[in-house]
Protein backbone atom coordinates (compact mmCIF):
# COMPACT_ATOMS: atom_id res chain seq x y z
CA UNK A 1 0.00 0.00 0.00
CA UNK A 2 0.75 3.46 -0.91
CA UNK A 3 1.91 5.40 2.72
CA UNK A 4 0.48 9.05 0.45
CA UNK A 5 -2.71 7.22 -0.60
CA UNK A 6 -3.10 6.11 3.27
CA UNK A 7 -2.52 9.33 4.15
CA UNK A 8 -5.04 10.69 2.15
CA UNK A 9 -7.71 8.12 3.33
CA UNK A 10 -6.88 9.20 6.82
CA UNK A 11 -6.96 12.88 5.98
CA UNK A 12 -10.13 12.88 4.54
CA UNK A 13 -11.93 11.72 7.65
CA UNK A 14 -10.11 15.27 9.61
CA UNK A 15 -7.26 17.59 9.26
CA UNK A 16 -4.34 15.67 11.35
CA UNK A 17 -0.78 16.67 12.03
CA UNK A 18 1.94 14.35 10.72
CA UNK A 19 2.25 12.91 14.70
CA UNK A 20 -1.37 12.32 14.83
CA UNK A 21 -0.73 10.51 11.33
CA UNK A 22 2.05 8.69 12.87
CA UNK A 23 0.27 7.09 15.69
CA UNK A 24 -2.54 5.92 13.68
CA UNK A 25 -0.60 4.08 11.01
CA UNK A 26 1.14 2.92 13.88
CA UNK A 27 -1.53 1.31 16.51
CA UNK A 28 -3.78 0.42 13.67
CA UNK A 29 -3.99 -3.54 13.22
CA UNK A 30 -5.51 -3.17 9.66
CA UNK A 31 -2.57 -1.16 8.44
CA UNK A 32 0.96 -3.19 8.19
CA UNK A 33 3.75 -0.32 7.47
CA UNK A 34 7.49 -0.93 8.46
CA UNK A 35 8.48 1.88 7.34
CA UNK A 36 9.93 5.24 9.45
CA UNK A 37 8.83 8.53 10.33
CA UNK A 38 10.67 9.94 7.58
CA UNK A 39 8.53 8.59 4.88
CA UNK A 40 5.18 10.04 6.48
CA UNK A 41 6.74 13.60 6.15
CA UNK A 42 8.07 13.09 2.85
CA UNK A 43 4.55 11.63 2.06
CA UNK A 44 3.23 15.05 3.39
CA UNK A 45 5.48 17.25 1.79
CA UNK A 46 4.95 15.56 -2.03
CA UNK A 47 1.20 15.70 -1.35
CA UNK A 48 1.06 19.40 -0.05
CA UNK A 49 3.68 20.53 -3.31
CA UNK A 50 1.10 18.61 -5.60
CA UNK A 51 -1.63 20.19 -4.18
CA UNK A 52 -3.41 17.19 -2.35
CA UNK A 53 -3.18 18.87 1.06
CA UNK A 54 -2.69 21.94 2.63
CA UNK A 55 -1.10 23.13 6.26
CA UNK A 56 -2.02 25.69 8.93
CA UNK A 57 0.86 26.25 11.27
CA UNK A 58 0.30 26.20 14.92
CA UNK A 59 2.53 27.73 17.55
CA UNK A 60 2.31 26.42 20.58
CA UNK A 61 3.25 27.98 23.99
CA UNK A 62 5.67 25.57 25.79
CA UNK A 63 5.59 23.03 23.08
CA UNK A 64 7.12 22.46 19.73
CA UNK A 65 4.95 23.99 16.41
CA UNK A 66 2.77 21.67 15.21
CA UNK A 67 1.72 21.64 11.00
CA UNK A 68 -1.67 20.48 10.59
CA UNK A 69 -2.52 19.17 7.50
CA UNK A 70 -5.93 19.05 5.61
CA UNK A 71 -7.24 17.64 2.65
CA UNK A 72 -7.99 19.71 -0.80
CA UNK A 73 -11.24 19.66 -2.77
Amino acid sequence: MSISLAILGLLSYKPMSGYDLKKIIQDSSFMYWSGNNNQIYKALSELRDKGFVTNEVIHQDGAPTKKIYKITG
